[in-house]
């Protein structure tokens, strides 16, 4: 009786080790990290004469040089239906991250620069944008998180003589390569 007691409370204490082991998730990244994910969108819209259909489809990659600073990449895929008229575009963009402030144990803001290339049969020259932004990312496990891409703070695009610059929040809230304001992303 006392062996079964015995290895009863070892059992038991191991049991509670683990249990404890696994409530201490770490919330974060660290250098060396990987992190994948991207937006999916889909539109449709019917005025009454024309009926418009747009996707687009945007896998992104990023990679963390510091426990703060991550650089990444993505390669989006769009194509639009206006009343039988088709087209596809491409979005080359590159990003990096500064991860500057926790707020909580699982969620954490980051600014963002970047710039993006965007050519395809909606242009007839190349949209060119430099940008940098607010965001925030939510753990909702150690390797599955939200993300929202928040505002704008500066962006510049250009598009052959056409260019435009705009400085500060200006109400809306979006994405720095205008993908969507919303993604999962997955730590490896």
């Amino acid at each position: 009786k006392m062996k079964k007691l015995l290895l009863f409370i070892t059992v038991l204490f191991f049991g509670i080790s683990t249990i404890n082991a696994q409530d201490d998730a770490n919330y974060g990244f660290a250098q060396g990290d990987w992190v994948l994910g991207g937006g999916f969108n889909f539109t449709n819209t019917d005025d009454g004469t024309d009926e418009t259909k747009s996707s687009t489809i945007a896998p992104t990659v990023h990679y963390f040089v510091s426990d703060t600073w991550a650089v990444g990449g993505s390669l989006g895929l769009m194509s639009m239906d206006m009343g039988g008229d088709k087209e596809s575009n491409t979005v080359i963009a590159l990003e990096a991250r500064n991860y500057m402030m926790d707020m909580g144990e699982r969620s954490k803001w980051y600014f963002s620069l970047g710039f993006s290339n965007t050519s395809g049969d909606s242009f007839d020259d190349a949209l060119t944008q430099f940008g940098a932004g607010l965001g925030m990312n939510y753990f909702m496990t150690e390797n599955i998180i939200i993300d929202f891409g928040l505002t704008n703070i500066l962006s510049y695009a250009k598009s052959g003589d056409v260019s435009g610059t705009s400085f500060g929040w200006d109400g809306t809230l979006n994405n720095l390569q205008g993908a969507a304001t919303f993604s999962v992303i997955f730590k490896l």
